[in-house]
């Protein structure tokens, strides 16, 4: 990806462009550093769903337990070193209901692929890049943004039924011939990736808002360059997309935190080292990265009324309520989630409260932090999938724009 990155920052530029255009015609597309990323994203989400077919639906039969539990998660068979809780309690196991939904997501995944990949495809080959390359980069970047979270998504799924089902202790015995590693150095390697997995989905989402602040910032240049002063027209745009800018970098400090704290974390010797840390930084940023998100959302809405913005990009927040959505999902869903974990149900105080008004007796589920990252990685299959939906009808129409008096404005067409 990094690569891929480099050979846009490379071509970026209108001469290059136009070589290009001159010489393949419209197929010059294919020759986009964004459609190299998509083959990419295309090759790790084929790979991914082989496994999940291969592994979870043929060799598990459909994450069958008794398959998995005697298979991998006998200590007699595979000398797993289970906890008494992971061995004879319901740290482990995989419930009905969150099994059928975690099996049930990668075709949601498949769906969401194909109808985004169409999407932006349609979207790439209606539009030529070198008009207004800015504002088509950003809608190039909404389209496809569910293929990168969906493909992660699932990939942190996989990583959560490895633990549960006690294959990611079998797969890394396999590969040595005398097995000197511990369960607990293997689960948290896994866990550690899984919440890698989703925080560079979060990052590539930060990275579309950005794209928008900036659309919008070119978009204002026309109307405040009217006053002469140069200086005083940059001031300006950057004070316009200042709400964005904070919730973009906030996000991004958040994420690439998250990230260095995972891979720490994936020994578990340095887990009482880091927690706390972690602990730390996440309750000083959550609050101010809540305010940042509400801000950012403001901004974004009253940047979309302004009718220079809206000459760039009709219907913009319309256009952008499924990514804004998927943003917060992805953020807040776990939070959600975690607020019924049972694994501690006499001190959970949503729990206790339901108890209290007398909405449950008896806890009818079982949600340990296993069971919620599951649920919450298989969620967001579906959720991308509703995304995907949502933007092939708000962008369905290819001709939206069409270019007016031979000037790089886009308009969009009259009724």
């Amino acid at each position: 990806m990094i690569l891929v990155l480099c050979w846009g920052a490379c071509t970026c530029s209108n001469e290059y462009q136009q070589k290009l255009a001159a010489q393949f015609g419209r197929f010059h597309h294919f020759l986009q550093w964004y459609f190299a990323a998509g083959l990419f994203l295309l090759w790790l989400f084929e790979r991914t769903l082989e496994n999940v077919i291969r592994f979870e639906y043929i060799d598990m039969n459909l994450l069958s337990p008794d398959t998995y539990r005697e298979q991998h998660l006998n200590p007699n068979k595979t000398h797993i070193g289970l906890s008494h809780d992971e061995l004879y309690g319901l740290e482990l196991t995989i419930p009905s209901f969150l099994r059928w939904i975690s099996l049930v997501s990668p075709i949601a995944g498949i769906f969401t692929f194909g109808l985004a990949s169409c999407s932006t495809l349609k979207h790439m080959l209606a539009h030529d890049p070198l008009a207004s390359r800015t504002t088509e980069f950003l809608h190039t970047v909404v389209l496809g943004m569910p293929l990168v979270f969906v493909t992660m998504a699932l990939r942190a799924t996989t990583r959560q039924w490895a633990v549960m089902t006690g294959t990611a202790w079998t797969a890394d015995c396999q590969r040595q011939e005398l097995c000197q590693v511990m369960w607990e150095d293997v689960k948290a390697a896994r866990i550690a990736t899984y919440e890698q997995d989703l925080h560079v989905a979060s990052a590539f989402q930060f990275f579309a808002v950005g794209c928008f602040g900036q659309v919008c910032k070119q978009a204002l240049k026309a109307m405040v360059n009217n006053s002469g002063n140069e200086r005083d027209s940059r001031i300006l745009r950057q004070l316009a997309v200042l709400g964005i800018w904070t919730f973009v970098g906030l996000g991004i400090v958040q994420t690439v935190a998250n990230i260095i704290f995972a891979m720490i974390s994936s020994d578990p010797d340095k887990i009482p080292f880091v927690a706390p840390i972690q602990s730390k930084v996440t309750k000083t940023l959550d609050p101010v990265f809540l305010c940042a998100t509400v801000l950012s959302v403001i901004n974004m809405f009253l940047l979309s009324r302004i009718e220079e913005v809206e000459r760039v990009l009709p219907r913009a927040n319309q256009r952008f309520h499924a990514t804004r959505a998927l943003l917060l999902i992805g953020q807040g869903q776990i939070t959600v989630l975690s607020a019924f974990d049972t694994s501690n149900a006499g001190a959970n105080p949503v729990i206790k409260a339901l108890q209290h008004f007398n909405i449950i007796k008896d806890v009818p589920f079982d949600l340990g932090i296993h069971q919620i990252r599951l649920l919450h990685s298989s969620l967001l299959c579906f959720e991308c999938l509703m995304v995907a939906i949502v933007n092939h009808i708000v962008w369905k129409d290819p001709e939206t724009y069409r270019r007016l008096d031979n000037t790089n404005s886009l308009l969009p067409l009259d009724p």
